[in-house]
């Protein structure tokens, strides 16, 4: 059932807003919070387990954070200038896991 105005006219739902905003909200601080975690346990993989110097590793982790700051950008151009937005996200979505069933040991 519609809702309708006092005159009996539908009334047109507006889509996204501030409805939306806790959604947006939430999943950014659950995004900064993974990206701190990987870091610094990428850090401490780097050291101990792969032996690597600091200065490398630190390196290391600040080309991997970089990239993943930038693939976004690669893909919101793809999505708006030739493939559109689900395609986008399946073309990406099965690659990624075909690259993550081949980087299992």
């Amino acid at each position: 059932m519609a809702t309708v105005e006092e005159k009996g006219r539908p009334v047109e739902k507006i889509k996204g807003g501030m409805v939306t905003m806790p959604f947006i909200f939430a999943n950014e601080v659950c995004e900064k919070l993974a990206v701190v975690g990987v870091g610094s346990n990428m850090q401490s993989y780097l050291t101990k387990q792969l032996h690597m110097s600091l200065t490398k590793a630190a390196n290391t982790t600040t080309n991997f954070s970089g990239t993943a700051s930038l693939t976004p950008l690669i893909g919101a151009f793809i999505a708006d200038s030739f493939a559109g937005r689900f395609w986008t996200i399946t073309v990406a979505s099965i690659f990624y896991q075909i690259v993550k069933s081949l980087s299992l040991p």
